[in-house]
């Protein structure tokens, strides 16, 4: 589900957000040389699919960890063989176990498609690709050997989890209108790339992973089970070629696309004041009524003093900061990073409340926790445990089921509530017979 957890999860949240960028940066920086890393991890932290993903503890977000993670490797492989087997080996199990089986064969196709180029059929690279294949089946074999010594069950789960993909159904037209905003700014830049470099591509080397890597990635983005956070992994080759047409970048287009990108978030910056004033203040009122029609539960005027405090002094600093971002090529993905990041500041410091109050969990769950004991499905207890504190405890079984379904009540339910903004997926809690 599309929800965020609490306590050690979001920990594990902010480490694999932070090591996506990481990865990034340092493909960028082995593959272009210095500055070039820097540029790359920008470029990623400046996308809008980023900011509207990676916020949230979902598979997803160890996905794009994992895919960064392996460019990272590939490029290492020509020159460190240990480093680059190692990081192919770990990145694989990682987007593996993600996702599933079509992830695995995107691993094999992104660590073996560069060999069709000659400077990456080196005794080198061969034999990093080898190892590191090698060592990622050796990783999900121990994998299954684990599960099936805990569990045929969960053997069995995981084994319905890695095999759960379908034939290419989605339109590529949606997928690419769907990039057009999710990739944005970076796919301007990488276009721009491809086209600064088209007469000399062949001779590029550099660049052809990342061709591999964004042909990969794309065709995996066509599987409709994929289609929620499916483009994630699109923006890290994408990101690292932004960084590339970077550096060919004319003047003018540089300081016109830099300028372009501090008035679109002066503009969103101004445009979230606003609503904050109407929701709080009561001033516009068009703007309140609007806002209190959408979530009724929320009551305005309660807000914390230290957090618009806080939301204050961050659009301040990014003011302040506007006029002394160096004058080089690296501008304009400054802008757009800092500024990606001014906009989730105050979406977190000024509307999380309302948000909450609106698609939030707590209220549906605070409903359904009168029906239910403390021994709940492992699956629901990390949001259990944010929502309900003390007064949750988890036991060792659980005689309780809580699915999601858009069809009418069965025989054994005993409680269906939804989030007070998404009643389009109800969720019913069933009493399950002799508690299996």
């Amino acid at each position: 589900d599309d929800h965020d957890n609490g306590g050690d999860e979001h920990i594990v949240e902010r480490e694999t957000s932070r090591c996506h960028l990481i990865f990034t940066a340092y493909a960028g920086l082995a593959l272009f040389g210095p500055g070039f890393g820097a540029a790359a991890g920008l470029a990623l932290l400046g996308c809008f699919g980023l900011m509207l993903r990676a916020h949230a503890l979902l598979p997803e977000t160890a996905l794009l960890m994992g895919y960064a993670w392996l460019l990272y490797g590939v490029v290492q492989a020509r020159q460190h063989v240990r480093l680059g087997a190692i990081s192919i080996a770990l990145a694989g199990t990682v987007v593996t176990l993600s996702r599933g089986l079509p992830d695995l064969v995107a691993t094999a196709l992104i660590v073996l498609l560069p060999m069709f180029s000659r400077d990456w059929r080196g005794n080198d690279y061969r034999r990093a690709a080898l190892y590191g294949l090698t060592g990622l089946a050796l990783l999900l074999a121990l994998w299954i050997a684990a599960l099936a010594m805990v569990g045929h069950n969960d053997l069995l789960l995981w084994r319905r989890h890695f095999s759960d993909w379908t034939h290419l159904q989605r339109n590529p037209a949606n997928l690419l209108n769907q990039l057009s905003w999710v990739a944005w700014p970076v796919w301007p830049l990488a276009l721009w790339a491809l086209w600064h470099e088209h007469r000399r591509l062949s001779r590029e080397t550099s660049l052809h992973p990342l061709l591999a890597a964004l042909a990969v990635t794309f065709v995996l983005g066509l599987w409709p089970a994929h289609a929620g956070g499916g483009t994630l992994p699109i923006l890290i080759p994408l990101s690292l070629l932004a960084a590339h047409g970077i550096g060919s970048l004319k003047r003018g287009v540089a300081q016109a696309f830099y300028w372009f990108g501090v008035l679109c978030f002066l503009f969103f910056a101004a445009a979230f004041w606003v609503y904050f004033s109407g929701l709080e203040w009561g001033w516009p009122a068009s703007i309140h009524r609007h806002l209190k029609d959408m979530t009724p539960l929320y009551r305005s005027g309660h807000f914390n003093h230290s957090m618009v405090l806080a939301a204050g002094a961050v659009t301040l600093l990014w003011l302040g900061l506007i006029p002394f971002f160096p004058r080089a090529r690296i501008r304009p993905i400054m802008a757009w990073a800092t500024g990606m990041a001014l906009t989730w500041f105050l979406l977190i410091l000024l509307f999380r409340p309302w948000a909450e109050a609106g698609w939030g969990y707590k209220p549906m769950i605070d409903d359904m926790s009168r029906r239910i004991p403390a021994d709940v499905d492992p699956a629901m207890q990390t949001m259990l445990r944010l929502h309900l504190g003390k007064r949750f405890r988890t036991g060792d079984r659980c005689a309780y089921w809580l699915t999601t379904s858009h069809h009418a009540a069965t025989s054994g339910e005993i409680w269906h509530g939804y989030r007070p903004r998404d009643n389009n997926r109800i969720y019913r809690l069933y009493l399950r017979a002799n508690g299996i």
